[in-house]
């Protein structure tokens, strides 16, 4: 975990945020420097560096399922407008012949005047029903050429639009490949950070594994009526669980999968990350936490995108929280996951 911590902008807040949490950075000149050989503290710092590696996998799955969604969209939308343009095509073929014939006819000097329909019918009646014939024939000569000039212009877009839709589809699977190889990629480095965790794990001292073994505390925390404090006692309730990378409950839980569970046990729905659930709620200062807040941690840089830990905090500067593999989610200080870079309300 990261050991330095951004003090409040304004003095007010720091002085509040001294008093509740006991926060407050040394000139660096004083500051102490981190015993890399402390096997606790490696512990700890491993642990934090696994929690964003996992964080940047969960992103990057979230992306592949985002691509792999465009892919298969713009695919489907290949087929249809393939459809679209054998439908245009086939009508093109129905109307061919008939314009074809018609340019024959034209060309050929078969037109047919009034006057020498009048000379060539037996009686008035003929030549009445010879004209009602050729009229309903140029009728059908303008539908025909009325039909092929719309199926040759749906021809032509529909033909436009499947080349766009392939041009999409080939840039969605591309981009659905480089995401699937940064989600394998991220596999590796998140199955090294745990490897690493899992050794730091087994070199702490026996009192100390014998320590995060338990519960260390089973004490009552209320927070306002209503689903921030149903939240807040579902995640209490879950105390002495086991983490787990990536799970969400009921019985193991990694940090973002614990508040999730929790929250929605009280109806409400939240992001799967903490980098996402950071973008829920409305933001609260330091000084202004009430139980049911979550409160979420950094790499020391105050940038959301290096997000790599959540918990829910129950009061007295205390959260309810899942650390890392070989801890228990459990209470615990808001100032023992490294920088406290911000918090927010779900509710109320």
């Amino acid at each position: 975990m990261t050991p330095h911590r951004r003090s409040p902008r304004h003095p007010l807040v720091a002085t509040a945020a001294l008093m509740i949490f006991g926060f407050g950075t040394l000139p660096a000149s004083a500051q102490p420097a981190p015993d890399s050989q402390d096997p606790m503290r490696r512990y700890q710092e491993l642990g934090a560096q696994a929690a964003k590696a996992d964080e940047d996998l969960q992103e990057s799955q979230d992306r592949l399922k985002t691509r792999e969604s465009e892919r298969d969209q713009a695919t489907a939308d290949v087929g249809r407008a393939d459809g679209e343009l054998t439908r245009a095509r086939s009508a093109i073929d129905r109307f061919r012949p008939q314009v074809e014939a018609i340019a024959r006819s034209a060309m050929s000097g078969e037109r047919l005047g009034n006057a020498v329909l009048l000379l060539d019918s037996g009686s008035r009646q003929e030549f009445l029903d010879r004209s009602s014939a050729l009229s309903v024939l140029a009728d059908e000569k303008a539908k025909a050429l009325t039909g092929l000039r719309d199926a040759l212009a749906k021809a032509q877009t529909a033909r436009t639009t499947a080349e766009d839709a392939r041009e999409t589809a080939q840039l969605a699977a591309n981009d659905a490949t480089l995401a699937l190889d940064q989600v394998r990629t991220r596999k590796a480095d998140l199955d090294d950070q745990i490897a690493k965790v899992r050794q730091a794990l087994g070199r702490l001292p026996a009192a100390d594994k014998a320590k995060l073994g338990k519960v260390q505390d089973k004490g009552s925390y209320l927070g306002p009526p209503g689903a921030a404090n149903d939240a807040l006692q579902a995640a209490l309730s879950k105390r002495g669980s086991q983490y787990e990378w990536g799970a969400t409950g009921p019985s193991e839980f990694d940090c973002s999968g614990l508040t999730s569970w929790a929250y929605r046990q009280a109806g409400i729905s939240l992001p799967r990350t903490s980098r996402q659930q950071y973008t829920v709620g409305k933001a609260v200062p330091l000084d202004g936490l009430v139980p049911g807040d979550l409160v979420f941690y950094d790499d020391g840089t105050g940038n959301p995108g290096a997000i790599h830990h959540v918990g829910m905090y129950v009061g007295g500067g205390k959260m309810v929280d899942a650390p890392t593999e070989g801890q228990l989610v459990d209470v615990r200080s808001v100032k023992g996951d490294g920088h406290l870079m911000g918090a927010r309300r779900i509710v109320g």
